[in-house]
């Protein structure tokens, strides 16, 4: 039997709930072919933008394998674009990958360490405009629910990390495994990637 793949959730302050744990979710309704772990930038206890509080499992300091990295956004977001310790970090790991995830602004990190770069992606609709702005080299999406570009998936806002982990679901071991798990979580899968329903209540042009 295959090892399960391993899922790396990366955190920081002010991280979404949704955006992380609503694809671990999803994944984790398959525990034969999924693994999930959490990592921060020294390990140390996370305060989620909720107020929940997480002790990650790993820091960057530690050895460990990845097949699937998940950046989720959240206000904290704009605290980490910029910080080179994580943007080295990202641009090592990165090639490593057999897949990358980022879920709502979880994008302008990817973005700002150039992982995004002549790709097409997509980010939170409502806050399109500034994330827009950090990859001038990326064919941003203005009403994609998710974009699959190479190996790289990007989602819109909080909720679409559900429908993008269905996508990633389907896009390796096929879509009726995908429908089970969504029927599993009696999750109702928005699987057109290119219909955001939440694009117009932004402006998005």
């Amino acid at each position: 039997m295959k090892k399960p793949q391993t899922v790396t959730l990366f955190l920081f302050d002010n991280f979404q709930l949704l955006d992380a744990f609503g694809p671990l979710q999803m994944f984790g309704l398959l525990p034969d072919l999924y693994h999930a772990q959490t990592i921060s930038v020294d390990g140390k206890t996370i305060l989620s933008q909720q107020h929940i509080s997480i002790t990650p499992q790993l820091s960057f300091n530690d050895t460990f394998g990845s097949d699937i990295l998940l950046i989720p956004g959240g206000s904290g977001i704009k605290s980490v674009i910029n910080n080179p310790t994580v943007l080295f970090w990202l641009k090592r790991i990165a090639p490593k990958q057999k897949l990358i995830c980022s879920v709502c602004t979880g994008s302008a990190l990817l973005a700002n360490a150039g992982l995004l770069n002549y790709c097409q992606a997509t980010t939170n609709k409502k806050q399109f405009h500034w994330v827009k702005k950090l990859g001038h080299h990326v064919d941003w999406q203005s009403s994609a629910r998710w974009v699959r570009d190479s190996n790289i998936f990007t989602a819109s806002g909080c909720s679409s990390g559900l429908d993008m982990a269905l996508a990633v679901i389907a896009y390796q071991f096929g879509d009726n495994v995908a429908r089970k798990v969504a029927v599993e979580a009696e999750y109702l899968w928005q699987n057109d990637p290119d219909d955001d329903p939440f694009a117009p209540l932004h402006i998005v042009k």
